[in-house]
């Protein structure tokens, strides 16, 4: 639910800036309902994604006054922390910063099997060694709390090297289109799936990010969406050069 309220939030944003103002008060909606998700949630790779991709969309949108709020807000939370909190939740935030509570080491552990594995087997022990999803045997598994370090226990540096470029070039693609093109939907679906991508980068570091059936699916589709888009705008800029 955390991840996808990401995308929740990323659409109802773009549809409320591209959309008439008569129905603007339904994508706002949209993003209050994705916001109270999230604090519902608890989850803190998820709060953590949700300011990455706030501070990717001022990037977007030049919007550098965003920035040094969300940095300011930042700030705030630190001295909230230091000075203000409860004893409980100023050690879960230090535990969490310095991988000192059991989540933490956990993540750490696993990720130090995962590269022990790859570093073995530079070309991967084979699909469904790694990972959470239902094919995965524990007895089997190797690692599973990097998405990038899954792929690279089973495929190989080779193949987690490809999937960053697959998810790296995705983002640029869809970011060229949103800027590019003069199709409102093109550009929309463009614009979520280069926010979700980005915002998704930090659970890729703490989960196996990729079993989130609907937002992979959606997100992945949308990228599709936007090569494909591209393409059609590289013909369209080639027949009126030539």
């Amino acid at each position: 639910m955390a991840s996808s309220v990401l995308m929740g939030f990323a659409a109802g944003l773009i549809w409320f800036l591209t959309s008439k103002k008569e129905y603007n008060w339904l994508y706002i909606l949209v993003m209050i309902c994705s916001l109270g998700s999230l604090v519902f949630s608890a989850s803190r790779a998820a709060f953590g994604a949700f300011f990455v991709m706030i501070f990717f969309l001022a990037l977007v949108f030049g919007l550098y006054k965003l920035i040094a709020a969300g940095f300011l807000s930042l700030l705030a939370f630190g001295v909230y922390v230091i000075f203000f909190a409860s004893d409980d939740f100023y050690f879960f935030v230090v535990d969490t910063l310095t991988f000192e509570n059991t989540s933490s080491i956990g993540h750490v552990v696993e990720w130090l099997l995962a590269l022990d594995s790859m570093i073995g087997n530079p070309f991967g022990i084979g699909l469904a060694m790694s990972g959470n999803a239902g094919s995965v045997s524990d007895e089997l598994r190797v690692g599973g709390e990097n998405q990038f370090l899954i792929y690279g226990v089973q495929l190989g540096w080779l193949g987690m090297i490809l999937y960053i470029l697959t998810l790296a070039s995705s983002v640029i693609l869809s970011l060229r289109v949103f800027y590019r093109s003069d199709n409102t939907m093109d550009a929309r679906i463009a614009f979520v799936a280069a926010a979700v991508k980005v915002g998704l980068l930090l659970p890729l570091f703490t989960a196996n990010a990729e079993m989130y059936t609907y937002v992979a699916w959606t997100t992945w589709w949308m990228a599709g969406y936007s090569v494909h888009a591209y393409s059609r705008l590289k013909v369209e800029q080639r027949m009126i050069l030539g």
